[in-house]
């Protein structure tokens, strides 16, 4: 079988080192459970007039007749959402990170209560329609997501409502609180998420608040992948700067066509040396962009951090950008680029281990 993910869904989140797990797991449908599992939960009921109610996204328009009682999430971060409205899915699809959680990270933990952990699902190979079918949802999600036309359309004719991604955006490029409404509304809490979205952008709002030496200042995620890759203006990590007060680098900026991201040869690392921060994923996976960089002036001043897999939970919590993983996020980000920000090459970014 092909192992590797297209490029997108790579690059969507999965670094060089955060791939070997994906591959090492991938294996065929054989494991699927002949009976439906999972131990899917509500804590409230839908909201007055909720349903039914029709969602449109990028293969047209879905209705939604009643409250789902078993969501499978073919999208890589859906559960949370849902998990913060007091629902655990029956399925969850696996990006990355520590896989024995099984799509519960340590930000979502406290609200599975006593409900059973989901069933992984992998989509290295496309989506697992025997397993999904196997699940007996009565509603998938795939809001962040490459979901196909194919698969939507399969996955459809099992005569369960699907959601795929917004077709407004690039695939994985919805922004986290649209896609946290369309997950409300489609299990009948919009009003519910509505204030969720609101709390939490009020969180980031107070953080860039209290770090007004962002303002102005230019950042961007970057990762060496076939060369130079940094992610552009639609996708949830810059939009996070963006909304923490930074301005993206203009290697972003002034690329052609960069809403999901530009790729550009190793040589043009040192183009990063004015960066205000530059936050990495990875930097150590790739020895000629590290070189590189290490010989720029925002490397000399500190204006740079890492994240890898040494980071634990942060790690996919900063790829996560969730109503759940965001506050969490955070706690652990914006000291790091308060350090780097400053300017000052003696300010060491916090380490940060979970």
């Amino acid at each position: 079988m092909n192992t590797r993910p297209d490029r997108r869904r790579f690059l969507a989140g999965l670094s060089v080192l955060a791939l070997a797990p994906v591959l090492a797991a991938c294996g065929s449908d054989s494991d699927s459970p002949s009976t439906p599992s999972g131990g899917g939960s509500s804590s409230a009921a839908p909201e007055e007039s909720a349903f039914p109610v029709t969602i449109k996204h990028k293969y047209g328009e879905t209705t939604i007749e009643k409250a789902p009682q078993r969501v499978v999430c073919v999208g890589l971060t859906d559960q949370d959402t849902l998990m913060a409205l007091g629902i655990v899915p029956v399925g969850v699809t696996y990006w990355f990170g520590d896989e024995k959680l099984q799509g519960v990270y340590p930000w979502a933990q406290d609200r599975l209560g006593d409900a059973e952990l989901p069933t992984v699902l992998k989509d290295t190979g496309g989506v697992q329609l025997e397993k999904v079918a196997s699940l007996a949802p009565d509603l998938v999600i795939g809001t962040y997501s490459g979901l196909t036309e194919q698969d939507y359309k399969k996955l459809s004719a099992m005569g369960v409502p699907v959601v795929a991604q917004s077709g407004d955006y690039a695939d994985y490029g919805t922004p986290w609180d649209e896609a946290a409404l369309t997950i409300g509304t489609a299990v009948g809490k919009p009003k519910a998420t509505q204030q969720l979205i609101d709390d939490v952008k009020q969180r980031i709002s107070d953080e860039a608040a209290a770090h007004p030496e962002f303002k102005g200042q230019t950042a961007g995620v970057v990762t060496p992948y076939e060369g130079l890759f940094l992610y552009g203006p639609e996708d949830p990590r810059s939009r996070m700067l963006l909304d923490l007060g930074f301005d993206l680098h203009p290697l972003i900026t002034d690329a052609d066509d960069s809403e999901f991201g530009v790729s550009l040869s190793a040589e043009r690392t040192s183009d990063l040396a004015d960066a205000g921060v530059a936050v990495w994923i990875d930097l150590d996976a790739d020895n000629q962009v590290k070189s590189l960089f290490e010989k720029t002036k925002a490397y000399d001043d500190g204006r740079w951090f890492d994240i890898s897999p040494a980071n634990g939970s942060y790690y996919v919590a900063h790829s996560f950008v969730t109503p759940l993983s965001i506050p969490y996020l955070l706690d652990r980000y914006v000291p790091q680029l308060a350090a780097a920000a400053d300017g000052d090459p003696t300010t060491e970014p916090p380490a940060v281990k979970d």
